[in-house]
């Protein structure tokens, strides 16, 4: 009962405003449900920032649905692009219009539950953390859902979560939901906003933030995430030609100017691994190789080096098999 006291006389007074940029693109299926999300949030001030990516189905008729039921009831503003363009720029040019103490990333068929916004802001605010995350619902195509982090009967992670400094985790693996992510605006900017230069954002902003600081875990379901066939996140490994991938390649460039500690090195070895793993499975030779030269550059050759490398170079395409893998794995 301290600890609620004490949260909310913070609450009454620090009141830091939270920016909400929700990005849609072909999801008038779920637009107006993420939207719904923000309205329902317990915490204000929000101010929300609605982008239409150059959607070609119904998603602009929702947006302008859902903003003359709700326009007036937080601060709003809308963005309709014509055709689409980069993300992380479209993203970065609401963000530089935006005023928020803390920013939220939300996908448009995403959605979040009442109180994510509330908590985040309380666990950023009792800590030193430049960045919050939570466990997510995912809900698969098959309509069943379960957690990112396995649960309890609780609803509490019954798997040990890194805090503080993650760097190497988030290098090594996906161990973060990024539709999770609550940032302090300030030092989002401090690390230059999203890269434009990249065709994604998240691996990316979870190594820059993680690199220069501290993250912070609220243990709830604080966000909705659909997996999604047709989503952006299901091509990085798309067979042949991967638009993701070389982005992929120009991280992990980064991260080796990063990292310095022996953990960080090795998380980084067991990176580059992986992803030349799923590209030369999936016949992304060209990437593949670039992969393959960059851990030559930094570590010295192994066996499964040796496997991958011949496999790129013979350019053996295999990747009609690793297709049904992927689809019997994703349903």
């Amino acid at each position: 009962m301290k600890e609620l006291s004490q949260w909310s006389a913070m609450r009454e007074e620090v009141k830091p405003l939270v920016s909400v940029i929700c990005t849609c693109y072909n999801q008038g299926d779920y637009v107006a449900q993420a939207l719904d999300s923000v309205l329902s949030q317990a915490y204000r001030p929000i101010s929300l920032t609605i982008i239409d990516n150059g959607s070609s189905d119904h998603s602009k008729r929702e947006i302008n649905l859902w903003l003359d039921r709700n326009g007036h009831k937080i601060p709003v503003k809308s963005i309709f692009h014509e055709t689409p363009i980069n993300y992380c720029k479209s993203f970065n040019q609401a963000f530089a219009n935006s005023n928020g103490d803390f920013l939220v990333d939300l996908a448009a068929d995403d959605f979040f539950n009442e109180r994510h916004l509330e908590l985040a802001v309380k666990y950023l605010l009792q800590s030193e953390a430049k960045v919050y995350f939570c466990n997510a619902l995912e809900h698969l195509p098959n309509g069943e859902t379960q957690p990112f982090y396995s649960t309890d009967n609780t609803g509490k992670a019954k798997v040990p979560i890194v805090e503080g400094d993650v760097f190497a985790e988030v290098i090594k693996r996906y161990v973060i939901s990024s539709p999770t992510l609550v940032m302090d605006a300030k030092a989002f900017r401090e690390v230059g906003c999203y890269d434009e230069h990249l065709s994604y954002e998240d691996f990316d902003i979870l190594v820059r933030m993680a690199a220069r600081y501290p993250f912070v875990y609220g243990d709830f379901l604080g966000v909705n995430k659909r997996i999604l066939k047709e989503s952006l996140s299901q091509q990085q490994y798309k067979s042949k030609k991967s638009h993701l991938l070389p982005s992929t390649f120009i991280v992990c460039e980064k991260i080796a100017e990063m990292v310095s500690t022996d953990q960080e090195k090795e998380a980084l070895r067991l990176r580059l691994l992986h992803e030349i793993k799923h590209a030369t499975v999936s016949a992304n030779f060209d990437v593949a190789l670039k992969m393959l030269k960059l851990y030559r550059k930094h570590y010295a050759a192994n066996f499964t080096f040796l496997l991958f490398y011949v496999w790129a170079k013979a350019k053996c395409d295999l990747s009609p098999l690793y297709e049904k893998w992927r689809k019997r794995t994703f349903n």
